[in-house]
């Protein structure tokens, strides 16, 4: 059964992805992003790759210390899917401590055979 092999391909890149921004393994990154991959984040601003990628490797200012995602539910609908999920993330900014927990929202494209990230959305979890 393809969508149930699908579904656990798209959970496992969701870790993936969170490893890679952990790490701060660009190349991963910007490869399971697509070209006109744009996210809608917790402030409400639309941010595109690019400015999602200089924001993240242009300075040093964020640090991530820690990073898990879980609640994964994934959706296939042939070759696009909705993954939903929560992320929680220790670090800093500006040397200033900071840990937050989002709900977020994926839509992939499956392009040339691989699951690619086209759209995102995050929400600020309040406690």
């Amino acid at each position: 059964m393809q969508d149930a092999a699908d579904t656990v391909a798209i959970a496992d890149i969701e870790q993936q992805l969170a490893r890679a921004w952990l790490t701060g393994d660009r190349a991963f990154i910007e490869a399971i992003l697509a070209p006109d991959w744009a996210v809608t984040d917790a402030a409400g601003r639309r941010l595109t790759k690019q400015q999602v990628i200089d924001e993240t490797f242009a300075s040093a200012d964020r640090q991530i210390e820690s990073m898990t995602v879980d609640e994964v539910q994934v959706r296939v609908f042939g070759d696009s899917a909705v993954a939903t999920g929560r992320t929680r993330a220790v670090g800093s900014y500006q040397g200033q401590s900071a840990s937050v927990t989002l709900r977020f929202t994926d839509v992939l494209i499956r392009r040339n055979g691989r699951w690619q990230f086209v759209a995102s959305h995050g929400s600020t979890v309040v406690r």
